[in-house]
C-alpha cells in the first residue's frame, strides 16, 4: 500500500514549514545517474541507487555480486536479481510529495523560468544565479557536468605539457650549475697556474739579488781591504818618518834619501787608490711588472739604477718588530776626490750591530744544486708559546672504560697554545694536519708555509723540513701528516698531487703518485694514515675514495666511490686508524663519519648535516684513542666532538672566535697522552685541551 505524501511527511519527521524544495530534490535525485529515483533500491549498507539502469549495470555477472559505488563494499545478488533488494519506501514517500505543494510550504515565489519563459515554481541555479525551473534546471545542470567534464580533459592535456617545462627548466638549472662549477675550476687552475709562475719568477728574482749582492759586495770587500792596508802602510811610514826626523843628528844621508823614496812611492800608491771610478754610486732595485704573455708572468726586473734617480727609498721586507731599519750609504759630497761605486750596504738595527740577512725558508734551493735543509733550534727566533698548566699531562695514560669517559667528559679548558701568524720558526699559516711520534713529538703540516714543524711535548720548537716547490722535499700546501712505526713521517704534499716520506729528522727518503683518477693516482690529497703493517691510508679528495699504498710507494688497492650511499664518499678529507682494525674517516661531503674494515668493507656511519649535537658541517680531522672513541674536528661548527667507539655521542666543547678555548675552522685532531691536539687553522695555532 503506497503511503500518502502527509504521512511520508510526518514519519520523516519533517514539518512543512521547514521543507526545502532544493534539499528535497537533492535528496530524491540518484547519484549514479544523477536523475530522480525509478524504482529506488537499498543496498545492506544502506545506500540507495535506481534498480534501472543504475544497480542492474553494476552487477558482476560471473561473480554474482555488486560493489556499491559510495562506500565500495561488495555485495551478494539475491536469488531474484537486483528486485529482491528491498525497495526504499522513505524515498517512494517523497516522489509521492508534489514539487507545488514543497513550493507553497517553503513560501517559494511563482516566476517565469529564465530559460523556458513559463511560470513555475523555480529554484536558483548556484552556478549562474539563474532562476530556474525543475526540467531546465536538470538540463543546466547536465550542461555544467559536460563543461565541468570539458575543463578537467583541458587541464589534464596540459599536464604533460608541464612536466616537460619542469623536466627542461630542472635540465636547464643543472647545466647551469654545473657550468658554473666548471668555470670556477678553470679559473682556480688559471689561478694556480700563475701563482706557481709567479713563485717560480719570484725564486729567480730572489737568487738573482743574491748573485748581484755576492758579486758587489766581493767588489767592496776587496776595495776595502786595499783601503785599510793603505791606511795601515801611510800610518806606519809616518810615525817612522816622524821618529827617524826627531834625531836627525844620527840620520845619514842614505837613510834620509830612502825614506824620501818610499815617501814618493806611497803618495802615487795612495793616488791610485783614491782614483775616481768610471761608475756613479748606484743602488739596487726591483722594477715591478704585472703583465701576463702567453709564455708566462714577467714579474719585474732586477737592475742597478743610478743613486739619485731614486725618488722615494725602497722598502724591502720588514723584520721582526723592535728592529728599526736603517740603510747606511756614503755621502758623495764626503768625498770629492773619490767616487766609487756602492751598492746596498748590510742591513743595521737601531743598535749599531750589524744584522744577520733574514733567510726565507720558502726559498727553493734546488737552482743551487742544493737539498731543503734541515733547520734546527739555532735558527729559531721567539716562539709565541703560552702554556697553562702543561705540566699536568699523564704519563703513560692508561685509563679506560667510565674512567675515561669521565676524563673526557671534563675536556674543553685549553691546557696550551703553540704558535700565531707568520712564517718564522714557531708560526703557522694555515696549519692543518697534526700526528704524535712514539715518543711524543708533535708534527705538524704548516700548509700555507709549505713546511713541517715539529715540537716537543712542552711545545716547544724542535725543528722544522721543507721549502715550497715541486722538487723532492719540497711542498705546495702540504695537509694531511702521519708517524709510521718506524718513526717516519708520511705527508700528503696536496697541489703536487703526491705523497712524500721523510726520516724522523726531515731527510727526504722517497716521494710518490702523480695527478690523475687511476690506481696510484691522485687529486688533492688530503689526510694520510699509517697501520701496524705499514700500510699507507691516503684520503683521494677530489677522487673521493680512499687509496693504500705501502711504504715504498707500490699500489695496494682502493675503495669507496662518489656518492651519498654507504660506503659511499664525498670529498674524504681525514682518515685515522683505530682499535679492531677499524677505519675511520671524515665524509666531509656528506656531513658524516664513516667506518670501514682494514679491507673497505663498510661497517657503520653516524652524523648527518646540522648544528645540534652529534651533526657535522663538513668534518674534518678525526683520531681514535686507545679504546676506539672517537675524536671529530667540526670544521662548519668550529667545535670538537668526542663520540663511542659504536658512534654514540659523548661531549662536545669550543666555539667560533679567537680567544682561548675558541677556534676558527678545524683541521687536524689527534689524543696525546690524555690530552686532545687541535690544529686551529684560521687561528693560525695549535691549541690543547
Amino acid at each position: 500500500m503506497v503511503r500518502t505524501a502527509s504521512s511520508v511527511s510526518q514519519q520523516s519527521g519533517y514539518k512543512e514549514r521547514e521543507m526545502n524544495p532544493h534539499l528535497v530534490e537533492q535528496l530524491l535525485t540518484c547519484s549514479v545517474c544523477l536523475e530522480r529515483y525509478t524504482r529506488p533500491r537499498f543496498l545492506p549498507c544502506q545506500h540507495t541507487f535506481c534498480q534501472e539502469p543504475c544497480l542492474s549495470g553494476l552487477v558482476d555477472p560471473d561473480g554474482r555480486q555488486v560493489k556499491c559505488p559510495q562506500c565500495r563494499r561488495v555485495h551478494a545478488i539475491p536469488r531474484e536479481g537486483v528486485t529482491g533488494f528491498p525497495s526504499n519506501r522513505t524515498i517512494l514517500g517523497f516522489l509521492d510529495i508534489s514539487m507545488g505543494q514543497v513550493s507553497s510550504q517553503a513560501n517559494i515565489r511563482t516566476l517565469t523560468c529564465g530559460s523556458c519563459s513559463l511560470g513555475k515554481e523555480l529554484t536558483t541555479c548556484h552556478h549562474c544565479q539563474d532562476q530556474l525551473c525543475c526540467s531546465c534546471h536538470r538540463a543546466h545542470m547536465k550542461r555544467v557536468q559536460w563543461d565541468l567534464r570539458s575543463l578537467v580533459s583541458q587541464l589534464r592535456r596540459s599536464i604533460p605539457k608541464l612536466s616537460d617545462a619542469l623536466g627542461s627548466l630542472e635540465r636547464r638549472s643543472a647545466s647551469l650549475q654545473e657550468n658554473g662549477e666548471a668555470v670556477r675550476t678553470k679559473i682556480r687552475r688559471s689561478a694556480e697556474r700563475h701563482i706557481t709562475e709567479l713563485k717560480e719568477r719570484e725564486r729567480a728574482l730572489i737568487l738573482e739579488v743574491d748573485s748581484m749582492v755576492r758579486s758587489s759586495g766581493r767588489a767592496l770587500q776587496s776595495k776595502q781591504e786595499d783601503l785599510e792596508l793603505g791606511l795601515a802602510t801611510v800610518t806606519s811610514h809616518c810615525d817612522c818618518v816622524d821618529s827617524s826626523l826627531a834625531r836627525s843628528g844620527n840620520l845619514s844621508t842614505t837613510e834620509l834619501w830612502q825614506l824620501h823614496q818610499q815617501s814618493r812611492e806611497l803618495i802615487d800608491q795612495v793616488r791610485q787608490l783614491e782614483k775616481p771610478q768610471l761608475e756613479w754610486p748606484q743602488l739596487l732595485t726591483f722594477v715591478p711588472s704585472t703583465a701576463i704573455y702567453p709564455n708566462g708572468i714577467n714579474f719585474g726586473t732586477v737592475t742597478w739604477v743610478m743613486k739619485d734617480s731614486i725618488p722615494t727609498p725602497i722598502i724591502s721586507s720588514p723584520l721582526p718588530r723592535g728592529q728599526e731599519i736603517q740603510r747606511s750609504y756614503p755621502s758623495v759630497t764626503s768625498m770629492p776626490n773619490s767616487v766609487e761605486m756602492f751598492p746596498p750596504l748590510p742591513l743595521t738595527n737601531s743598535s749599531g750591530l750589524l744584522l744577520k740577512a733574514p733567510t726565507s725558508i720558502l726559498t727553493s734551493r734546488t737552482q743551487l744544486g742544493q737539498r731543503p735543509t734541515t733547520l734546527g733550534p739555532t735558527d729559531t727566533p721567539t716562539l709565541a708559546i703560552e702554556p697553562q698548566g702543561i705540566g699536568s699531562h699523564l704519563p703513560a695514560f692508561r685509563l679506560t672504560d667510565h674512567s675515561l669517559l669521565l676524563h673526557y667528559q671534563g675536556k674543553g679548558h685549553m691546557k696550551c697554545k703553540i704558535g700565531s701568524k707568520g712564517s718564522d720558526l714557531g708560526h703557522f699559516t694555515w696549519p692543518r694536519g697534526v700526528a704524535v711520534t712514539r715518543g711524543g713529538e708533535l708534527v705538524v703540516a704548516d700548509s700555507s708555509n709549505h713546511r713541517v714543524q715539529v715540537f716537543d711535548r712542552r711545545g716547544r720548537f724542535l725543528r722544522s723540513f721543507g721549502s715550497y716547490g715541486s722538487a723532492e722535499g719540497e711542498f705546495d700546501c702540504l695537509a694531511g701528516v702521519a708517524v709510521s712505526n718506524q718513526g717516519w713521517i708520511v705527508t700528503a704534499d696536496r697541489y703536487n698531487h703526491r705523497l712524500q716520506l721523510f726520516h724522523g729528522s726531515g731527510r727526504f727518503l722517497r716521494a710518490f703518485g702523480r695527478e690523475g683518477s687511476g690506481d696510484g693516482q691522485l687529486s688533492y690529497p688530503w689526510g694520510v694514515a699509517v697501520d701496524r703493517r705499514g700500510l699507507v691510508y691516503v684520503c683521494d679528495k677530489d677522487n673521493h675514495r680512499l687509496q693504500l699504498f705501502t711504504l715504498d710507494g707500490r699500489f695496494v688497492r682502493t675503495f669507496g666511490r662518489r656518492g651519498a650511499g654507504d660506503g659511499q664518499l664525498e670529498q674524504p678529507h681525514y682518515v685515522a686508524l683505530g682499535p679492531a682494525d677499524r677505519v675511520v674517516v671524515s665524509d666531509s661531503g656528506n656531513h658524516r663519519v664513516q667506518i670501514f674494515d682494514m679491507s673497505g668493507g663498510f661497517l657503520g656511519k653516524f652524523g648527518s648535516e646540522g648544528t645540534a649535537l652529534g651533526q657535522f658541517k663538513y668534518p674534518r680531522g678525526v683520531a681514535l684513542d686507545h679504546q676506539g672513541n672517537i675524536l671529530v674536528g667540526d670544521s662548519g661548527n668550529n667545535r670538537v666532538q668526542l663520540f663511542r667507539p659504536d658512534g654514540t655521542f659523548l661531549q662536545a666543547f669550543g666555539s667560533w672566535g679567537t680567544r682561548d678555548g675558541q677556534v676558527k675552522g678545524l683541521e687536524g685532531v689527534a689524543f696525546w697522552e690524555g690530552d686532545i691536539i687541535v690544529s686551529d687553522r684560521e687561528n693560525h695555532r695549535i691549541q690543547i685541551f
